[in-house]
């Protein structure tokens, strides 16, 4: 086994240095060093040392050295978040370059300690509750590995100490800048008074909350064909699901006959990163719906955000859809052909077709507005595409989507088209129709 060790040059990473041997029996190392350019000389000293413990031990060492400071203020996230990121992209290109079956961190006990405060203070599911893992796969296909997660940073130093080992202090983790150390140098302290054993209780709730999560896990990926069921192509976050014209479609009612229906909208809205709070509201409202008479609460059209994706319900499902979709129209095709003598005027769904010279090109394409209007196909009067959406029960979504070709009659608020949905009738081919448009 070919492995990556991450190597700081701090205490814990060291410590995962001189160990690794005894940590993974019959391994071969390189290291991977990060210089993320934060504290000036003192990284540079980092950087130095870790060069010097590689060459005396004989090990391959890779350094990078990372704008950490632009990454964070391009991305809008905290230093800490740019950090992570950059690191871990990078660990994936060298185990993919370099054919490195994983890549090793010097997570310890304390470290999964924190990492669990941090998640009750911002706000967490039970997964976050779980702790690390201490071998999982991340979302780059990258195997990482944390064998230190048993190790209290007590035990660490202490077995450095009387080695003789020297490693490197981060002058940062004195700082009460980053909410972490602060959680190292102000709360454990006290936690400790508390219970000497504190690491040891949080670590076995730890992993109590992940059988209790696998087990939640198993249930919603059991419940979730019940409710989109297995035909569907699969979702960006892997689920299974109903793909609809604006996005992920998610019936409501068989959701709601599910037992623990608010853990399974939950689970499913979480990866599109809608929070606790808002999945709490639009879970309230469904429960308002279902326990009223009928009618007596709307459930069409209501709206939910994440910093990405917007919800929307209708009468009947929730559509998951990317913010950024309803600001592009919808891309289609034309083309123009004599009639052939043959012709079928039943086209496929998706596709209209017209007199060519009753429409002629270029068309005028813009988003529908409120007044526009029409005769569709085969009707004699006129019908506002207000109503039309009605008929065709499309969501807010499709709404907002809505594209139209502008009639060349020049009448305000005659639309030629619903793009690809509906034609004018005033545009059909009929007999005298020498050349087809069609639009697709």
């Amino acid at each position: 086994m070919k492995i990556l060790l991450a190597v700081s040059g701090g205490i814990d990473s060291m410590y995962l240095a001189h160990r690794a041997p005894e940590l993974f029996p019959g391994a071969s190392f390189a290291v991977a060093h990060c210089n993320f350019r934060l504290r000036g000389d003192e990284s540079d000293g980092d950087e130095a040392f870790v060069r010097e413990f590689c060459a005396s031990a004989g090990l391959e060492c890779f350094v990078k050295q990372f704008d950490t400071e632009a990454y964070a203020s391009e991305h809008g996230i905290s230093i800490e978040m740019a950090a992570r990121d950059l690191r871990y992209a990078w660990f994936a290109e060298l185990c993919s370059a370099q054919g490195f079956d994983a890549a090793a961190v010097a997570h310890n006990a304390d470290d999964n300690a924190e990492t669990l405060i941090l998640n009750l203070l911002r706000g967490t599911g039970t997964r976050g509750l779980r702790g690390m893992s201490a071998d999982v796969t991340d979302g780059r296909g990258v195997r990482i590995l944390r064998p230190m997660l048993g190790v209290s940073r007590e035990e660490i130093r202490g077995w450095m100490s009387s080695n003789g080992f020297a490693w490197r202090e981060d002058s940062s983790n004195a700082s009460g800048e980053y909410k972490r150390n602060r959680i190292r140098s102000e709360v454990f302290p006290v936690f400790r008074e508390l219970n000497p054993s504190f690491l040891e209780t949080f670590a076995a709730d730890m992993a109590h909350i992940a059988q209790v999560d696998a087990i939640a896990e198993d249930y919603f990926w059991a419940g979730l064909p019940v409710v989109a069921g297995n035909d569907g192509p699969s979702c960006p976050t892997g689920l299974p699901s109903c793909r609809t014209r604006s996005g992920i479609s998610f019936p409501i009612g068989p959701l709601h006959a599910l037992k623990h229906w608010r853990y399974v909208l939950y689970r499913f809205l979480e990866p599109y990163g809608f929070d606790s709070g808002t999945v709490d509201s639009l879970g309230d409202l469904l429960a308002a719906w279902s326990a009223s008479p009928a009618g007596t609460v709307t459930l069409s059209g209501k709206t939910f955000e994440a910093p990405d994706y917007i919800a929307v319900t209708s009468a009947s499902e929730i559509i998951v859809s990317a913010k950024k979709a309803g600001t592009a129209s919808p891309g289609f095709t034309t083309k123009v052909y004599d009639k052939p003598s043959d012709f079928n005027p039943v086209v496929p769904e998706g596709t209209l077709v017209a007199d060519a010279d009753k429409l002629p090109l270029p068309l005028k394409v813009r988003p529908w507005q409120a007044g526009d209007w029409m005769v569709p196909l085969g009707m004699k009067g006129r019908k506002k595409l207000s109503d039309l959406f009605v008929d065709l029960k499309w969501n807010l979504l499709q709404k907002q989507e809505a594209q139209v070709v502008e009639h060349p009659d020049g009448k305000p608020g005659h639309v030629a088209a619903l793009l690809c949905v509906r034609i004018d009738d005033s545009l059909k081919v009929d007999a005298s129709t020498k050349k087809i448009l069609e639009i697709s």
